[in-house]
């Protein structure tokens, strides 16, 4: 336990503990975590919502027809020594919003390495009841794939979970546990050669920004009324990375 209390420190030094999702419902994790609130808006936002301090993101309250096409948020690896921060608050607007999220790179894949810096993530719909959204997930990387399986596919493939509905029920919210859609399993297919064989890359349960060949993840947020999503990241650790022998 010792490594990850060090990692709790180091990554939310800045963050607050305020139990935000207090009365909506329990979930197994307590203790340090980030906040993030995205706000349905009915008009798009035109003020410069780039400062790194900020805990909140704005989308369209409905993204049916929407003039700018897909409304995308985008997850980029922190600089060295920082944690999470909302770079770009704006969803609204066809360049979409864009957060920064810690990693940690295996430092010796040839050993290999488990246990990675990761984060259990809830989301929930608050708010007044009513109103749902699609969330899809995209990455890239910048090598061929297989997924768990096997099989030859995308970076999406080897994600987890690559989509999650969450709707404003009536009666209590809920959180949802999301945390999957942030993990990957597969194989780095380095050489090409359609399986998974020595001196390529294998991942199993791992944050997937830990990944060094990974270039782009982001979100699709097709929202249907809904005007509060609220999510929390607490550290953990999770995954194993390592080269094939």
């Amino acid at each position: 336990m010792k490594r990850l209390s060090i990692l709790f420190a180091a990554v939310f030094s800045f963050t607050s503990a305020i139990p935000v999702f207090a009365g909506v419902g329990n979930i197994s994790d307590n203790g340090p975590h980030y906040n993030l609130n995205i706000i349905g808006v009915a008009k798009g936002k035109t003020v410069d919502m780039t400062d790194s301090q900020r805990h909140t993101i704005f989308v369209p309250l409905n993204t049916a027809g929407y003039v700018d096409g897909n409304v995308k948020i985008s997850y980029v690896r922190a600089p060295a020594g920082e944690g999470f921060a909302v770079l770009d608050g704006n969803a609204t607007d066809k360049d979409g919003a864009i957060i920064q999220v810690p990693y940690e790179y295996c430092t010796d894949l040839t050993t290999g390495c488990q246990d990675l810096l990761s984060y259990n993530v809830y989301a929930v719909a608050l708010g007044k009841q009513g109103g749902s959204v699609l969330v899809n997930a995209s990455c890239t990387y910048d090598t061929n794939v297989l997924d768990s399986n096997g099989i030859s596919g995308t970076c999406t493939d080897t994600l987890l979970m690559n989509n999650f509905t969450l709707t404003r029920d009536k009666g209590q919210p809920k959180p949802q546990n999301i945390s999957d859609i942030f993990r990957a399993s597969g194989c780095l297919d380095l050489d090409s050669s359609g399986t998974c064989n020595t001196g390529d890359i294998t991942f199993s349960n791992i944050w997937i920004f830990n990944i060094q060949q990974l270039t782009d993840y982001f979100w699709t947020y097709d929202n249907d009324g809904l005007k509060h999503m609220q999510i929390r990241f607490y550290p953990t650790v999770s995954g194993t990375i390592s080269i094939v022998k």
